[in-house]
């Protein structure tokens, strides 16, 4: 049997089943993925049970460049890597290690926007899933944006948003509607968890324009929520994307990795 894609029935998401990740994946297939992935935004491979190995081979087809998590290869969180078992890229996110748990990723936030190139996407492998509880929602900014009524659109047009947490964070400003580097379709580009501020715009403006937009991307409508299993991976688009690791399974744990995946421009 060869590979299937399956829509899921919401804002965003689909199912891959069949990839054989054991062997390289020929070009035709990553062409294929790399095509459901930016029209769904978020792929899902049920039980694919990605090596370590695996996971950076095939995270290593949709970017020029993989990090655990900034450019620099460090963690805001402290968070480890598996540097030590030759795989300097690889994240890991294991809800017992002090400073690496969920509260730092229960909110709404799209990754590492707080440097100048902020990563492409990730893609996440859950070795070990909470017995109940753990999942983990994305929402669709793609969506987000194309549901603002004509004025808002025209009122956010040009603005830029500060994001990052300095001192934990570096800091850097981005657009408010960001183009997808590949497909070119607009998408909202603040969020919850890094967005500090809006520029050119008075303070009252500024806290109360920002407000309904992180209000108005996190709305149900935009969202998809995964159950993760042991095994699971997941690919999703950090251009038009924010996802929310929800932390209602204490005192069960989980293990995941994540390979961030970056985009450099062309040297010259």
């Amino acid at each position: 049997m060869g590979m299937t894609i399956t829509p899921m029935r919401a804002a965003l998401g689909a199912v891959v089943e069949g990839l054989d990740a054991t062997t390289d994946i020929p070009a035709e297939i990553v062409t294929e993925l790399t095509d459901a992935w930016h029209r769904h935004q978020v792929l899902f491979f049920p039980q694919i049970h990605l090596t370590p190995g695996q996971q950076v081979r095939l995270a290593g087809l949709f970017g020029n460049r993989l990090a655990a998590t900034t450019e620099s290869g460090t963690d805001y969180r402290g968070a480890p890597s598996l540097a030590d078992e030759g795989f300097p890229e690889l994240l890991l996110l294991d809800s017992r290690h002090v400073g690496n748990g969920p509260p730092s990723t229960n909110n709404w936030h799209t990754d590492v926007t707080f440097i100048e190139r902020p990563p492409i996407g990730s893609l996440f492998c859950m070795e070990t899933a909470a017995v109940s509880g753990g999942d983990t929602m994305w929402s669709s900014q793609r969506a987000a944006y194309a549901a603002l009524s004509a004025p808002v659109k025209t009122m956010i047009e040009g603005l830029t948003a500060v994001h990052g947490r300095p001192p934990h964070t570096g800091s850097a400003v981005h657009p408010v509607v960001g183009r997808h580097s590949a497909t070119g379709e607009p998408h909202l580009f603040v969020n919850r968890g890094w967005t500090a501020g809006l520029r050119g715009l008075s303070s009252i403006e500024a806290r109360h324009l920002l407000a309904m937009l992180v209000d108005h991307s996190e709305r149900p409508e935009f969202q998809i929520r995964w159950k993760w299993s042991d095994g699971d991976a997941a690919l999703w688009d950090n251009r038009c994307t924010m996802h929310y690791a929800v932390y209602d399974y204490a005192p069960e744990f989980r293990r995941a990795r994540r390979a961030t995946i970056y985009l450099d421009p062309p040297s010259v």
